[in-house]
């Protein structure tokens, strides 16, 4: 029996090699910032007055060797200053509402608290998955969780070039 396509989902090492070689610019960089359009989360970095930018479309996770600080579901919810409203109601609860949701409030913390940090180690699996580990403790994880749709995303902020991974590697921009 011949398996449908998008159940052939294996990368091979030279497309793991080409994201690891564009990847590793982070080394060294400072971890800035975080955010979120829509259910896409972003994650800035600076090395050398250079921006980079990590778009999240798949799972992942910010935490540390004790403890989960936030993960891409917490997008979807609201916080206990929303839940807490009297007036508040589940099916009129709009979780892109910017402010409305767990993610939200973490990233207008994020600055706030020293959140920030050098990068320390940027590490690819064999499937694409990322782990970037920060020197404040903090360890960055995005999963590939499609075969064939984007899952993540590094750019330098302003260029035309944009690393596209899927599960089948590597894509130019689209």
């Amino acid at each position: 029996m011949e398996s449908a396509k998008c159940m052939e989902n294996n990368m091979n090492t030279k497309a793991v090699e080409i994201i690891r070689k564009h990847i590793k610019v982070l080394e060294g960089a400072r971890f800035f910032i975080a955010g979120r359009t829509a259910a896409m989360a972003w994650l800035g970095f600076v090395v050398d007055n250079i921006n980079y930018a990590l778009h999240l479309q798949s799972g992942f996770r910010v935490r540390t060797k004790e403890k989960l600080l936030i993960a891409n579901l917490d997008m979807f919810d609201p916080t206990d200053t929303v839940i807490g409203d009297p007036s508040f109601a589940w099916e009129q609860y709009d979780w892109d509402i910017q402010g409305n949701n767990c993610y939200d409030e973490w990233t207008q913390r994020f600055g706030k608290e020293s959140s920030d940090g050098i990068v320390r180690a940027v590490e690819v699996s064999d499937f694409g998955d990322l782990t970037i580990e920060i020197d404040n403790g903090m360890i960055i994880e995005v999963f590939v969780n499609s075969s064939t749709q984007e899952c993540w995303r590094f750019f330098e902020r302003g260029a035309d070039h944009h690393l596209v991974v899927t599960g089948l590697g590597p894509e130019a921009d689209r």
